[in-house]
């Protein structure tokens, strides 16, 4: 019987800024119970976050 390849997630390293910022705002999204009506909010409050987490690994 053939083994199934599972696709390997990749490391939040290796996503691009705004791959991330997507993931992010995403998670928003779904903490606020899937109810539309906030994109932009939960896409600039993603974008805060990601641009701040990514300032600190630079240091």
């Amino acid at each position: 019987m053939p083994t199934v390849a599972r696709a390997k997630e990749s490391p939040i390293e290796s996503l691009t800024i705004e791959e991330r910022i997507r993931r992010r705002a995403y998670e928003l999204y779904v903490r606020r119970g899937n109810q539309s009506g906030s994109e932009l909010d939960d896409w600039l409050q993603a974008e805060e976050e990601v641009l701040q987490a990514q300032e600190v690994e630079q240091d």
